[in-house]
C-alpha cells in the first residue's frame, strides 16, 4: 500500500525516554549508503564488487520551536559531540516503533533560515553511527 510522506516522522530519545516527536518537522529523509569493494579477479574482463560497511545519514527541515525538548537535545548534541538516539518511521502504542528505522547518530549540522514574514525554519543533519535496526525486522 502507498502511503503518505506524513505517515513517517522523526523521533529523537530524550534522556533515556520514549521516543519524543520532533515538533515542527516539515520534512525529512534517510538514506543508507554500502560501500562497493572492487574483487575483480583475471578471470574475466568485467568487474566485480561486494559489499563494504554500510553507513547512513537523516536530514530534516523544521520549524524552529525553543521550548520543544527533542529540538534543545539536538542543539546540545552538536555542541557536545554526542550522540542521540533516533527513529524514523511510525511508532505503535506505547511509543514502540512499528516501521521505520531505529538508529544512533551524531548531529553533523543545524542551520536557521529567518525569511521576513515566515517562521524560522531549522535544516539538521545527523550522521549515522553503528548499526541500524529496521522495524519489523528483516
Amino acid at each position: 500500500m502507498t502511503k503518505i510522506g506524513f505517515s513517517k516522522k522523526l523521533y529523537l530519545q530524550v534522556d533515556g525516554s520514549d521516543y519524543t516527536m520532533l515538533k515542527g518537522e516539515t520534512s525529512s529523509s534517510f538514506n543508507l549508503s554500502a560501500d562497493a569493494i572492487e574483487v575483480s579477479d583475471k578471470e574475466t574482463s568485467w568487474k566485480k564488487y561486494v559489499a563494504g560497511y554500510k553507513g547512513g545519514n537523516v536530514d530534516a527541515t523544521i520549524y524552529a520551536d525553543a521550548e520543544d525538548a527533542a529540538q534543545k537535545h539536538l542543539i546540545s548534541a552538536i555542541f557536545e559531540g554526542s550522540e542521540v538516539k533516533g527513529f524514523i518511521g511510525e511508532l505503535g502504542r506505547g511509543s514502540t516503533p512499528v516501521d521505520g528505522y531505529a538508529f544512533s547518530a551524531l548531529v553533523t549540522s543545524i542551520g536557521e533560515t529567518y525569511d521576513t514574514g515566515s517562521a524560522i525554519a531549522r535544516s539538521i543533519s545527523l550522521q549515522i553511527t553503528g548499526e541500524v535496526t529496521t522495524y519489523p525486522t528483516l
